[in-house]
């Protein structure tokens, strides 16, 4: 599987502050079934420097995983909010997507508020031939009041990754019942281990493939799309058509 969105930096991401932890977390994606991840950024204030320091953290954890015999393979990315991505200069942009694809940009929404302009940077990342994946969209106050907000992105060409952490309700009710609600109404393109909960990281994405065949109905060849075709097809740079994963009626599904 490729993690797309695995928060597992050291010194980076809160809930890896050091080298130790962040190479115990690679460990526990690798013990789930992952042999891929992207490692993002975390952009914020300072975008070149922010994606320099991450830089340098994921080459000195790809040489803790290489003397721990780890076989963790990591890509560069951000995680770019979507009202610092609407100023984000073009360079900087195109160190922002994922594996160095020059395509996708993974975003979040404001955890309150709907930002108006996002159409237009959609349409304006379009003509220059790149893409949003937006990440976690279940924990926005927007999404989780109106879920049908996100319809609109994916018909302009969005992509939804869901946080694995919020299908086990590590964020809360309200995201795990959203993010419930967008899987059941075929919103959601992937599934990453995304960030930290208050619990620790949601990395056993073995046991959220066997909640996606339980929810959706499908057997796990569907569902992988999810955790495995779809993020590797995103982390290359490719042009994603993905299938809308909707449960199937339970007669089809027996």
């Amino acid at each position: 599987m490729l993690d797309l969105n695995a928060h597992i930096l050291p010194g980076i991401h809160s809930a890896t502050p050091d080298l130790a932890s962040a190479l115990a977390a690679a460990g526990d994606l690798v013990a789930s079934g992952v042999q891929t991840a992207v490692a993002p950024a975390l952009v914020a204030d300072a975008p070149a420097h922010e994606l320099d320091r991450a830089d340098a953290a994921r080459h000195a954890l790809l040489d803790a995983l290489a003397a721990a015999d780890v076989p963790l393979r990591l890509l560069p990315g951000a995680v770019v909010p979507v009202e610092v991505l609407a100023f984000l200069p073009t360079d900087l942009m195109a160190r922002c997507t994922v594996g160095d694809g020059g395509r996708w940009i993974v975003t979040t929404l404001p955890s309150a508020g709907w930002p108006l302009m996002i159409p237009e940077l959609i349409r304006g990342l379009d003509m220059g031939g790149m893409g949003l994946v937006i990440a976690h969209p279940e924990r926005s106050e927007s999404v989780q009041a109106s879920p049908d907000r996100l319809r609109d992105l994916l018909g302009r060409g969005a992509l939804v990754q869901l946080g694995a952490g919020s299908m086990r309700g590590d964020h809360g009710p309200r995201p795990e019942r959203t993010a419930f609600d967008l899987l059941r109404n075929g919103m959601v393109t992937v599934v990453a281990s995304d960030a930290p909960s208050r619990t620790g990281h949601a990395l056993d994405l073995d046991a959220v493939a066997d909640m996606l065949e339980k929810v959706l109905r499908r057997p796990h060849a569907d569902v992988s799309w999810m955790l495995d075709a779809g993020p590797q097809r995103i982390a290359a740079g490719e042009l994603v058509r993905a299938p809308r994963l909707v449960p199937l009626p339970r007669a089809a599904a027996d």
